[in-house]
């Protein structure tokens, strides 16, 4: 991506041409409201959310964003198949596992489109595979995007749940728990464990996309009902906040950084953590079908194989088809 200007980048988000005469007249009739559920407490990934309220992308758009904090994807998830949550930011991979269990979701963007799910374990150990894990304990969290996938990574490298020491923790005690000395390893997304604990207890990765098991990270997921009845505003949010990771990504990582410190103050979130978080994403969003693709889609090629996958591993059950957990509709492509 080319390096623009701060005014010529804000420019281009507040202008998003092809939405413009609908936020004229959304601003004419009132605001539309949309409540958006994040995955969890602020963190990086964040950015683009905070920013565009931060800078009032939201509302030059007629929208009237709720952004509220989550306790995880899967709760999240739940939240979102119940309508008491019109959008949600979410593990895109956990989510069509949810679907798989009966709920009727479907992504409506993409962006970080690669793997990030990795074992995360002390740099000083020098583990080098999966085999290397056997007999150290790692903590995770039931609701984490890990869950699902925890039984077929140890399956896929000839182990099982008895080969590992791992320990179910709170949410907000398995950083703790790890840097502290308490564990020799986590399961989270490399790019937000490793710079949570580069200050105290640097970390290794073991992604789980090396392990051959592929999918999805994060994006937007709604209900088809939701998508259906709000899809005008659901446009708009979608492309302001394609146009925000744009904007973070052509050299304006502070801005987003500043955002979540602001939108968040009460969170004392760590700048450098922030920093380091959404500078690292930066590959995730890349498409395994190839470098460049624009920042939202999603491509059937992705998905197939992510559900050769997680059928494969058991999540889900033959026959799935890619459009079966995605859309591009509410994109201007």
């Amino acid at each position: 991506m080319k390096r623009r200007s701060l005014t010529t980048g804000l420019a281009a988000m507040l202008a998003l041409p092809a939405l413009s005469l609908a936020g004229r007249t959304a601003h004419a009739q009132g605001a539309e409201k949309l409540r958006v559920r994040l995955d969890f407490s602020p963190w990086g990934m964040h950015g683009a959310m905070h920013l565009a309220q931060q800078k009032g992308l939201f509302k030059a758009q007629g929208l009237d964003v709720e952004i509220q904090d989550g306790t995880g994807t899967i709760n999240t998830l739940q939240l979102l198949a119940a309508g008491q949550a019109d959008v949600g930011q979410v593990a895109l991979g956990t989510m069509a596992v949810a679907k798989e269990n009966g709920l009727d979701l479907v992504s409506i963007a993409g962006f970080a489109r690669t793997g990030d799910l990795a074992v995360l374990m002390d740099e000083a150990l020098g583990i080098k595979s999966p085999k290397d894990l056997a007999g150290k304990k790692i903590v995770c969290f039931t609701t984490s995007p890990w869950a699902p996938f925890i039984e077929p990574f140890l399956k896929a490298n000839g182990m099982s749940k008895s080969s590992i020491n791992l320990v179910m923790v709170a949410p907000s005690a398995m950083i703790s728990t790890y840097a502290s000395g308490n564990s020799e390893g986590f399961m989270s997304q490399a790019p937000f464990g490793q710079p949570m604990v580069m200050k105290t207890r640097k970390a290794s990765a073991l992604l789980l996309g090396d392990s051959g098991i592929s999918f999805p990270s994060y994006g937007l997921a709604a209900t088809p009902k939701m998508v259906d009845a709000k899809r005008d505003a659901l446009a708009k949010f979608v492309q302001v906040q394609v146009q925000a990771w744009r904007y973070i990504y052509d050299g304006h990582i502070e801005e987003a950084v500043a955002a979540i410190v602001a939108q968040r103050p009460n969170a004392k979130v760590d700048p450098d953590v922030m920093r380091g978080q959404i500078t690292a994403y930066q590959s995730f969003f890349e498409s395994p079908s190839g470098k460049g693709k624009p920042i939202g889609l999603q491509y059937d090629s992705d998905w197939a194989a992510a559900i050769r996958s997680m059928e494969q591993t058991g999540q889900i059950k033959a026959g799935h088809k890619p459009t079966e957990y995605y859309t591009n509709a509410l994109l201007a492509v």
